[in-house]
């Protein structure tokens, strides 16, 4: 009801306030009957605000710690990772360096196996003359070319090729000498036989059957 209408209806002033009052406070009891439900309103949503943010610092919360667990685990693996490639150069620097030890080592091999073979071939090849030789020397016999000869100064004197054996007497300088025994040359390196002589007994060797006339 309008406020003209509760005062037309007073018949005396004091009725026509009260109405006026009466108009009045129920007005304000409407507004603040609205004001409650307004605020009931701005705390269920201050409640639900409230509950969301909890609920966002929760999932914060466990999001930061999963965050710093996996940050810790990345960092530890990523210092895995960085150990095991330090491991790795220093092998591979290793291998690198036994490669060229292991190298060295076959050079150093070769050239020894070379050096024995070489020397074993020498070893035969002296072993073959010792042997010729040792089939020779035993009964004296030898082709000669050089003869040692004996005195106060020795001397070495070629010969003619001529095969003696010990005891042959041989005339050099119009002089006799017996071969003492028939070697090798005892010049390094010379591969000649040579007749190792002393001087004859007699100096008439020309007359005897055994004499060799050997010119030098």
């Amino acid at each position: 009801m309008g406020e003209g209408g509760v005062l037309g209806h007073a018949h005396t002033p004091e009725e026509q306030l009260e109405n006026l009052l009466l108009d009045r406070r129920r007005g304000l009891e409407e507004q603040i009957a609205r004001l409650h439900e307004t605020v009931a309103g701005l705390e269920q949503r201050e409640q639900l605000l409230r509950d969301s943010r909890a609920s966002v610092e929760r999932v914060l919360r466990v999001g930061t710690s999963d965050l710093d667990a996996r940050e810790s685990e990345l960092a530890g693996t990523i210092q895995s990772v960085a150990d095991r490639e330090k491991e790795l150069r220093a092998d591979e620097t290793n291998l690198a360096r036994r490669r060229g030890e292991l190298g060295a080592v076959e050079l150093k091999r070769e050239a020894i196996e070379q050096r024995e073979r070489a020397l074993g071939e020498r070893e035969e090849r002296l072993s073959q003359r010792e042997a010729a030789s040792a089939r020779l020397e035993p009964l004296g016999l030898g082709m000669v070319t050089l003869a040692f000869i004996p005195g106060v100064a020795y001397r070495l004197a070629e010969l003619e090729p001529t095969t003696v054996t010990p005891g042959t007497t041989l005339q050099l300088d119009a002089r006799d000498y017996v071969v003492a025994r028939v070697g090798p040359s005892p010049l390094p390196g010379d591969d000649r036989r040579c007749a190792y002589l002393v001087p004859g007994v007699g100096s008439d060797a020309s007359a005897d059957g055994s004499s060799h006339g050997v010119s030098r």
